[in-house]
């Protein structure tokens, strides 16, 4: 008997609440393996990346910041709790 059709079985002995999660977990396996692929290729993560910034960029999400004084800000040194 092949693995599909003893899935199937168990499966069928579950209620149809059970049977709806075992249909999502199939359904997010396959998301992960299809993200697995997509993170594999350099080039497909830059396209990815550079789709991400310019849709961040059409949004405005970087709107009223500006970006030197942000990174000044970040690059400040900041009092970690040590005391002597």
């Amino acid at each position: 008997m092949r693995l599909d059709e003893i899935i199937q079985q168990h499966t069928e002995k579950l209620s149809p609440q059970l049977q709806a999660e075992v249909y999502d977990f199939v359904l997010f396996l396959e998301q992960k393996q299809a993200n697995a692929r997509l993170t594999t290729d350099p080039q497909q993560r830059k396209q990815r990346l550079e789709k991400a910034l310019d849709n961040a960029v059409a949004l405005g999400v970087f709107a009223g910041v500006d970006g030197v004084q942000w990174q000044n800000e970040q690059r400040q040194d900041r009092n970690i709790g040590y005391s002597e």
